[in-house]
């Protein structure tokens, strides 16, 4: 069984499940230039790919032949470290699985599930984690991950929270070239199934049932009010955690008109049974006006965001957040390296929360905005990230 108390300078033991696909590599890629890294574990069903992945980052980086559904040999290779990143999805047939693996041989844990699903299979765990002295944070990418910690900067500016909705920028689809038949990859499927399977949302102070993209409007102090669309994420399972007096907690998608409506109109076919979820993702890549101008107005939204509205001094108030400075030149950036940045957290101590938490629950957000800025080439001076605060 691992020791899990604060790792030293220099001994930190991580392994990386699904470390040679695009999200673990990044946060592979940050970790190894970190001195409190020992060893490097890149565990990927892939040898081949996980091989190169080592080569390329030096002798502190190891790979490992790992098919995180064979139990045995998910055990053994979480026994021999400190703290395991499950990048490995799906989530909702591996998350539960391999923190309970964790759990077991006392291994901390981090990973960037972005289902609501089986984010709720996993604090089902809390008690465990709490009493095998694990520390657990579940779902530390972009979104959810950095946007948790932007709610989480935006509740701490109030008494107390009525309502905190997190966004995030939707489109950039890998449209065909002219002539090519589309093309969908996993990343494009899994959006598609979130805005077309029922979901869960905090609503009145509890979670209930609810479809995806009921049509909204969000007001970012400073920069007015904008139409949204509801999604299904683990946002809202868990920032009411830390401020139980929350009423309404959504994650919410900010784009240009005439995708979402492409989109729900592909829901409603994919509801209705008259297509699946990879035939209307395809689909989606040909509807007419998804893209650009076409699409409509540009958001005048950030791309992503956090508001929390309630009280402060008596006033009615209403708090954004954002980031200034955040790697964003792909989506293995905007995820790995926040994984990397909590994970050295972790190991220097400055995490240290027996239990399953989301990352509001568990992560000092002005440290890891700082942190996280670091990893920005050309990172301008000044604030990393917006605060604002108007009167509602």
């Amino acid at each position: 069984m691992t020791d899990n108390s604060t790792t030293q300078l220099g001994t930190a033991r991580i392994l990386v499940t699904g470390g040679a696909g695009e999200m673990g590599a990044y946060a592979c890629r940050a970790l190894t230039k970190a001195d409190e890294v020992a060893r490097l574990v890149i565990a990927d069903r892939d040898l081949a790919r996980a091989t190169a992945l080592a080569d390329e980052l030096g002798p502190r980086a190891v790979p490992l032949a790992l098919d995180i559904s064979d139990n045995e040999a998910l055990a053994r290779a979480l026994a021999d470290v400190d703290v395991v990143l499950n990048t490995a999805g799906p989530f909702y047939r591996f998350g539960r699985e391999v923190l309970s693996a964790a759990i077991a041989t006392g291994t901390h844990y981090i990973d960037i599930c972005d289902d609501w699903e089986p984010t709720l299979e996993m604090l089902e765990l809390d008690d465990a984690a709490r009493a095998a002295g694990v520390t657990a944070v579940i779902g530390m990418g972009a979104s959810p991950g950095t946007s948790n910690l932007l709610a989480l900067l935006a509740m701490n500016q109030l008494d107390t929270v009525d309502r905190v909705v997190t966004a995030w920028r939707a489109g950039a689809l890998p449209y065909p070239a002219e002539g090519e038949e589309p093309q969908t990859n996993a990343a494009l499927e899994h959006w598609v199934h979130n805005c077309t399977e029922p979901i869960k949302i905090w609503r009145d102070g509890a979670l209930v049932d609810a479809n995806a993209l009921e049509e909204l409007t969000v007001t970012y102090p400073g920069r007015g009010e904008g139409p949204v669309w509801v999604c299904g994420h683990p946002e809202p399972m868990t920032l009411p955690r830390v401020r139980p007096e929350v009423k309404e907690s959504l994650n919410l998608m900010v784009s240009r008109r005439g995708l979402m409506e492409a989109m729900q109109r592909l829901a409603d076919r994919v509801r209705s049974g008259d297509i699946d979820v990879r035939g209307a993702s395809a689909q989606l890549l040909v509807e007419p006006n998804t893209g650009g101008a076409a699409a409509g107005p540009a958001p005048i939204l950030p791309n992503l965001f956090a508001v929390a509205e309630g009280t402060k001094d008596g006033a009615r108030v209403r708090v954004g957040a954002r980031p200034i400075v955040l790697p964003n030149s792909n989506m293995g950036e905007m995820t790995g390296y926040p994984l990397a940045i909590a994970t050295l957290m972790l190991v220097r101590g400055q995490v240290d929360k027996p239990g399953v938490h989301g990352p509001e629950g568990a992560i000092d957000p002005e440290i890891y905005f700082h942190e996280l800025s670091l990893l920005v080439e050309d990172r301008p001076d000044g604030p990393v990230v917006e605060v604002v605060d108007e009167q509602i």
